[in-house]
């Protein structure tokens, strides 16, 4: 009897060569080559020789990570045996898990998330903003010490990954007026690079400019199986729902914590976090009430 499962596709990561190597492996080939076709970049030359800046410009990896969850899923399904009940996604990894159960054409999926990054790069890209990976802390806490100090306007909350850990918004330039507070806090942080901000209040120009410009090249529709949305962490298979879900997802703060734990609530038999999934199954083995055990899949099988 097949075991039930769900699975959870990751967020953006920065690409090194490992990644690389990745990218490059068997069943990415016809991915790759859609991508290329679709965005009129050839995705194996930058893979294989471009740039540290080339391979990490949004609109390239974006899409390439949405790729990678994409093709992970379907090369899950055929070597585990695994009934899937439903699908989430941290960030970036919604819309590939949107993408993988029926939303929308993988043209029109590498589509939107190349729009979405030019956009994010039109508005951010000669600015310092950037997102912070904040961990091993209290994120009221971290909230309560900056407000005291009349610093909490620096700081923008973008996701709640954990009970420990959470992502930020703020300018770069920023971090070191705000470092007193944080120390206080306990807070450990971390820059990420190559980032924008998202998932809150900075996002609001981003969030018009991609409701006004995005049109659908292929048909859209509802999912063949529920996706748990980052928007309020509840299961749904409309089309038009996810639609407008994916609109809002730019000024909504992120509830990871509650996907866990809807997740977890459902008491299914194996969570699959799809590739590139280091930083995902880190953040949930490294908060304490997490309430279930990640196993690792996707085009090589492992993080």
């Amino acid at each position: 009897m097949s075991s039930t499962g769900a699975y959870i596709f990751p967020s953006q990561v920065h690409v090194d060569d490992e990644l690389r190597r990745r990218g490059l492996s068997k069943p990415m080939d016809v991915m790759l080559d859609l991508a290329s076709d679709t965005l009129r970049m050839d995705f194996r030359a930058i893979l294989r020789n471009g740039t540290e800046e080339e391979v990490n410009d949004p609109r390239f990896r974006r899409p390439l990570i949405n790729l990678m969850g994409v093709a992970g899923w379907q090369r899950d399904l055929r070597t585990r045996d695994i009934q899937p009940v439903c699908v989430a996604g941290m960030s970036l990894g919604y819309l590939s898990a949107a993408a993988a159960v029926g939303w929308v054409s993988l043209e029109d999926m590498v589509r939107m998330s190349s729009l979405m990054a030019s956009i994010e790069t039109e508005v951010f890209g000669e600015t310092d903003y950037v997102s912070v990976f904040f961990y091993n802390c209290d994120p009221l806490r971290v909230f309560d010490e900056l407000r005291a100090q009349g610093l909490d306007s620096l700081l923008h909350l973008a996701a709640t990954v954990s009970s420990n850990q959470f992502l930020g918004a703020c300018r770069l330039s920023d971090l070191d007026a705000m470092k007193p507070a944080l120390m206080k806090a306990g807070a450990l942080y971390r820059a990420i690079p190559h980032s924008f901000p998202g998932h809150c209040a900075l996002m609001e120009t981003v969030r018009k400019r991609f409701a006004d410009e995005w049109t659908f090249q292929d048909p859209y529709g509802n999912t063949a199986l529920p996706l748990v949305s980052i928007n309020d962490c509840r299961p749904y298979t409309s089309g038009e729902t996810i639609r407008q879900h994916m609109i809002d997802q730019f000024t909504t703060v992120l509830d990871w914590r509650g996907i866990i734990d809807y997740l977890a609530g459902l008491q299914l038999d194996v969570y699959v976090v799809l590739e590139p999934s280091a930083f995902v199954v880190k953040s949930m083995i490294l908060d304490p009430e997490c309430g279930l055990t990640p196993v690792t899949g996707g085009v090589t099988g492992d993080l």
